[in-house]
């Protein structure tokens, strides 16, 4: 069968775990709150899970995480970290049968896809209990990512994800649980962030022009050079109950 097109990382693969990581304690926090919601005994799906990010350090605490991704590249990463009972997948044809999962994670994965009812509906057929992701809510600070953003949409290119951010989707559909890990609060060096965004590590960079991306570099540049500037997220592990998530994929799917 032949996968649709989709956003791979195969890019960012050799630098995703470096620019995407969770700092302590935090990370430690949402790994202590998924695994109260997750059971040693039965198997856990990480769908889209990348580096094994999430999935080698449950692994790690003895739980039976399978995991499932579309970048090869991003999969030989994971693997020399150690992950294993990883392999090359679509998130919108899962290859395993009904219920095959006591509960499925997936992180940073649904903004990736247009139609991201079609994971949901995946995570839906496959699990029999829990939903669980981690998201992060970034206030308005001014910042290289936020200015950069701003620019682009000025130029007529704003920056969307293809599909909904986890955080987002608590909106949607509420959760069962929404568990506070706590705020992360940074003070970088501006040419960081900057660095990050010139090279394009982020998803959303990838469709703008070259032209209209460096313009909005030099700005950024201009703008915070030789600064410190502040990175602050607030970090919560979301749950969703499996029946719930499943009534409220049925009532969006009936609005449409």
């Amino acid at each position: 069968m032949e996968i649709p097109k989709r956003v791979k990382f195969d890019r960012v693969a050799d630098i995703y775990d470096e620019t995407r990581a969770i700092p302590e304690p935090f990370f430690t926090k949402a790994l202590d709150v998924m695994e109260d919601y997750l059971d040693k005994q039965g198997m856990i799906l990480d769908l889209g899970c990348g580096t094994g990010r999430f999935a080698r350090p449950l692994q790690k605490r003895g739980l039976n995480v399978v995991g499932i991704d579309i970048s090869e590249k991003m999969l030989d990463v994971g693997v020399s970290k150690g992950l294993y009972n990883a392999s090359f997948g679509d998130a919108c044809c899962v290859p395993f049968k009904d219920g095959a999962f006591h509960s499925t994670i997936s992180v940073h994965l649904l903004h990736l896809v247009p139609d991201w009812l079609e994971i949901l509906e995946e995570i839906v057929r496959v699990t029999r209990t829990n939903f669980l992701t981690h998201g992060a809510f970034w206030p308005d600070i001014d910042n290289p990512n936020l200015q950069y953003d701003r620019i682009i949409e000025e130029s007529g290119h704003k920056r969307e994800p293809l599909g909904v951010i986890e955080k987002d989707l608590t909106g949607t559909i509420e959760p069962y649980a929404n568990v506070y890990i706590g705020t992360r609060n940074d003070m970088v060096p501006a040419e960081e962030r900057i660095s990050r965004l010139e090279d394009r590590i982020y998803s959303g960079q990838w469709s703008i022009p070259e032209d209209i991306h460096r313009e909005a570099i030099d700005k950024v540049r201009n703008r915070f050079e030789g600064e410190m500037v502040e990175m602050r997220a607030d970090m919560y592990v979301f749950v969703w109950k499996i029946e719930d998530l499943s009534d409220a994929i049925e009532k969006i799917r009936s609005e449409k």
